[in-house]
């Protein structure tokens, strides 16, 4: 068996609540790998093979990792999700070359355009509103779906598992992207909830049908779904139940329909929200936390249904001790795992973080 399949096996039976003969450990890294590797994040951006190569030396250079949550890395996918515009080093003036990335969020989506949505369909709607006023993310986000699958295929003759190669999102975190929190939160949902959820009826379809297509293309072992505002910490039980959680659960039930794994990153604090995922299938998900959700929590609520992945915290990883991160991740190991659970970052490893931290991490694991 090569080290590949060792990994993989060790992956699949995390998440498959199985014996595994360590506990796996899948960083998410993207400008830190670029820092780790003393590359300036302009260059990291600009071409995805040389972001692959990175990638892959910065996996080397952390060593004992089993996985990777993405092969490659593009700023340019974020207003495909999020239909906010970003600022990317190298290309936008106000931006250094060694800055990370930074979305500007502002009201993008107007009023209006719900009754355009409604009236024409969201594909048509949103064809016309990326062009006009996203910059057309799809035409510069082309070179990252063109060299995924050859990514994917590197990564893997280089012995690490690709995890994800994609991030979806509900239509509550799209809207809510480009229409600016404050807009979203007090014209649309509080001022026109049912008007919203005919916006949301009409996109979700054509959402799902892109992503069933992407899932058949690339076969992906899993894929992110986001919960990053429309979390049980922002909104109440009868908002979540209503505008965020049946389209959370649709999309996994698509990636579990295509033997997907659904990996559900979720960022804030989901200590309300974990009972609705148990509903999905056994053995089949995984739950990424981000330090802000209660880990043990998760552990009794869920933890013996889907694996739990996390959940170092980006302060810890930038600021703290080696021997606290390594007291850390073996309380995880220990409490969490050491069956069902994968060590990871919570949410990305930050620009900052100390690499001997990071590394601290794979030496919990060993």
């Amino acid at each position: 068996m090569t080290t590949y399949d060792q990994r993989l096996k060790r992956i699949k039976g995390a998440v498959a609540l199985e014996t595994v003969d360590k506990v796996p450990f899948i960083p998410c890294g993207t400008a830190f790998n670029a820092k780790a590797c003393g590359v300036k994040l302009s260059d990291y951006l600009r071409r995805m093979s040389y972001n692959c190569t990175v990638n892959i030396r910065a996996a080397g250079i952390i060593g004992g990792i089993d996985g990777v949550q993405f092969p490659i890395y593009s700023a340019e996918v974020l207003p495909l999700i999020w239909l906010s515009e970003v600022e990317v080093p190298g290309r936008s003036k106000d931006l250094p070359d060694n800055e990370v990335w930074q979305v500007t969020e502002k009201e993008l989506v107007k009023a209006e355009d719900y009754d355009q949505i409604l009236s024409v369909g969201f594909t048509r709607w949103f064809r016309k509103m990326q062009r006009e006023r996203l910059g057309n993310p799809i035409r510069k986000s082309l070179p990252y779906f063109l060299y995924l699958k050859r990514a994917v295929q590197r990564m893997k003759k280089a012995g690490y598992v690709c995890l994800t190669t994609a991030a979806t999102a509900t239509p509550f975190e799209m809207f809510c992207g480009g229409r600016s929190l404050e807009s979203f939160f007090s014209e649309d949902l509080m001022g026109n909830p049912d008007k919203l959820e005919a916006v949301f009826r009409v996109t979700q379809p054509v959402c799902v049908g892109l992503w069933a297509k992407f899932l058949d293309i690339f076969k992906p072992l899993g894929m992110w779904i986001g919960g990053w505002r429309g979390t049980p910490a922002m909104v109440s039980p009868g908002i979540f139940e209503r505008f965020c959680w049946p389209y959370m659960e649709e999309m996994a039930n698509l990636c579990i329909s295509k033997g997907v794994i659904p990996v559900f990153h979720l960022d804030s604090c989901w200590d309300n929200g974990l009972k609705y995922f148990t509903r999905l299938p056994k053995g089949k998900c995984i739950m990424a936390l981000d330090g802000t959700t209660d880990i043990r929590k998760a552990k009794e609520t869920v933890g013996n249904r889907m694996c739990i992945m996390g959940d170092v915290p980006a302060s810890l990883l930038a600021n703290g001790a080696e021997n606290e991160v390594f007291e850390y991740c073996n309380g995880l190991i220990r409490d969490i795992g050491p069956t069902g659970f994968i060590l990871s970052s919570g949410c990305d490893a930050p620009f900052n973080a100390k690499l001997e931290n990071v590394r601290m991490m794979s030496a919990a694991c060993r």
